[in-house]
């Protein structure tokens, strides 16, 4: 009799225990995330590596579908001013160094040449792009050859060199 005691109190401990810490959690306004949609089952997953989760679902007729989250990364120089990236053009493999500081930064190409980043700026839309001279030296202000940043995701930058089209991917390195 004294164990169905116990085990009757100690449950009675838990649910309210579950119940305070219950009336504590806080939710968001809920959102429609597949209107329209037949959904039978349905899995939150990252599947494209970006630490956001993505909308698995399967219809009853069993086919699979998904839905990415959009990247709503906002891109600020203040938000990489102070890192150090590596980066390496999609194509032809080129690997670049890029050190960002406060007011701008450099670029190290494969032969350890330096080039000044001359003018960072950001557009209204959001558009990150940063720049430098067509020759090597750290006295250099030209804007010659332009970085495009195209995406921002967690320790990754993504982008396109204006100057030769090529696409590039930035890692960001632990300093």
């Amino acid at each position: 009799m004294k164990k169905k005691t116990i085990l009757g109190v100690c449950g009675a401990m838990a649910i309210n225990t579950f119940i305070a810490t219950a009336a504590d959690i806080e939710f968001k306004e809920t959102q429609t995330l597949l209107q329209g949609e037949d959904v039978q089952t349905f899995l939150l997953k990252d599947m494209d590596g970006d630490h956001r989760l993505d909308v698995i679902w399967q219809t009853s007729n069993g086919e699979l579908k998904y839905k990415l989250q959009n990247n709503q990364a906002r891109v600020t120089f203040d938000s990489i001013k102070g890192t150090k990236w590596r980066l390496t053009y999609d194509v032809s493999g080129i690997d670049k160094k890029l050190d960002f500081f406060n007011d701008g930064g450099v670029i190290e190409d494969q032969s350890n040449y330096q080039f000044n980043i001359t003018q960072v700026t950001v557009t209204e839309l959001n558009q990150l792009s940063f720049c430098t001279d067509f020759s090597a030296g750290l006295n250099r202000t030209r804007c010659l050859w332009k970085y495009q940043v195209t995406e921002v995701l967690p320790n990754i930058i993504k982008g396109v060199d204006q100057r030769t089209g090529e696409s590039w991917t930035a890692y960001k390195l632990i300093n």
